[in-house]
């Protein structure tokens, strides 16, 4: 397969180019989407872990057209808004900069009622549960048992408050506000951060990202590195806390890496990567029976109550043909696959790719603080596409809720300056 690695290289290598471009929108669907999934598979190549495998045609075949369909769903919605006036970033940030665009009272007020409810269900889940992952023997473990139905939705709101806490300090001035939110920030980001979790602050700081690229002047490569290290620290601390160094030789042996051992510490970022795509390659030659929207609308099932009581009714197991216990994901595309077959492998990921596109073409059309949240929620789910089904879980799409209703709320529409 040596000549797809070469396919994938010159890809890359061409859109990366098309980076240095005038006008060129670095965030755009497509660029995102195929970079993740091209570097991913590309790794995938290596086979560096004797569970790794060579895909047969119909697997590669599968996750091609699961790729291919979604490209066809943003090209769809380009073809439908093509001629339609759009602002170039320029113009988007020389909007997003008039400081009346988002109404600071309500704002201020929204973002305290969601660290209420936020801090009220962490102390609620603290006191049934009996516990918090950090103090426990075990906390790599622990954290995986600590939540509570209801309440446990709204510890997932741990990255809307920090993104709109920052959001709020880069757009006004009102010192003792600003430091309230400095506060709650830190409150926030500290009692989350001792759950042993990492990926609501991760989403958290993606949301970040998106907004200071397109709503200010401020994103530029030395600030997108200042807050892509968070990134990597927030992965590499986490885990340090998580795993001693013993456990990552463990975690090297485990994986039955073909490298060798003083090269533990990137066996879980590869595994991370890698594993998701070849756990979605190996199912799709041994899945015996699809499961019609048991996942694919997992987050209606999951708030009807009824979703443990489906998966003992038709004994189905969330983790078929795995190629190893110790790693437990297929990227977001195979619960498509798994539910319809390759109906779902082209439907779903069309309809989810025009959605993207639609959105995008929206946030272009309409600066403003709400269309470019919304947007930073979707490249979340383009970000972490070989990863996991992130649009399909119901804490998600309850975070996506309170973000459109919420920004919808506070942002005010400056229609003289966006017709000008």
């Amino acid at each position: 397969m040596e000549i797809l690695n070469l396919l994938f290289l010159a890809v890359f290598v061409f859109i990366v180019s098309t980076f240095f471009s005038r006008n060129s929108d670095l965030f755009s669907p497509s660029r995102i989407f195929l970079i993740i999934w091209l570097v991913v598979l590309s790794l995938a190549e290596l086979k560096l872990s004797y569970y790794q495998f060579e895909w047969s045609w119909f697997s590669w075949f599968v996750i091609f057209v699961s790729i291919i369909s979604f490209l066809l769903g943003i090209y769809a919605i380009y073809s439908v808004n093509f001629g339609t006036h759009i602002f170039s970033l320029h113009e988007m940030r020389t909007i997003l900069s008039k400081k009346d665009s988002i109404n600071e009272n309500k704002f201020f007020f929204w973002i305290l009622t969601l660290f209420s409810a936020y801090i009220i269900s962490y102390i609620v889940i603290w006191i049934i549960v009996g516990y918090i992952p950090a103090f426990t023997a075990h906390p790599n473990f622990t954290r995986i048992g600590w939540s509570i139905f209801g309440f446990g939705l709204f510890i997932h709101l741990t990255p809307i408050i920090l993104y709109m806490v920052v959001v709020y300090w880069i757009n006004f001035k009102d010192l003792i506000r600003r430091y309230l939110l400095l506060l709650i920030g830190i409150i926030t980001f500290g009692t989350f951060f001792l759950l042993y979790q990492r990926f609501s602050l991760v989403f958290g700081i993606l949301l970040i990202i998106t907004y200071i690229y397109y709503g200010t002047n401020k994103f530029n490569f030395k600030n997108f590195f200042i807050l892509f290290i968070p990134i990597i620290l927030l992965f590499i601390g986490v885990s340090s806390l998580r795993e001693s160094e013993l456990f990552i030789y463990y975690l090297h042996y485990t994986a039955k890496m073909k490298t060798t051992m003083q090269y533990a510490i990137f066996t879980e970022p590869y595994m991370y990567l890698v594993m998701n795509v070849e756990n979605f390659a190996f199912a799709v030659e041994k899945l015996e029976r699809h499961t019609y929207g048991l996942y694919t609308f997992d987050f209606i099932i999951a708030l009807s109550g009824m979703k443990r009581l489906l998966k003992e009714y038709f004994f189905v197991s969330d983790f078929p043909k795995l190629l190893s216990p110790f790693f437990n994901t297929y990227s977001a595309f195979f619960v498509f696959y798994r539910d319809f077959g390759l109906l779902g492998s082209f439907i779903f990921p069309f309809i989810t790719g025009a959605f993207t596109s639609h959105l995008y073409f929206k946030m272009k059309a309409n600066p403003n603080f709400h269309t470019i949240s919304i947007y930073g929620m979707i490249l979340v789910v383009l970000v972490f596409s070989f990863f996991i089904p992130l649009i399909t879980w119901l804490h998600y799409v309850f975070d996506f809720t309170v973000i459109y209703f919420v920004t919808k709320l506070v942002t005010k529409q400056n229609i003289e300056l966006i017709h000008h």
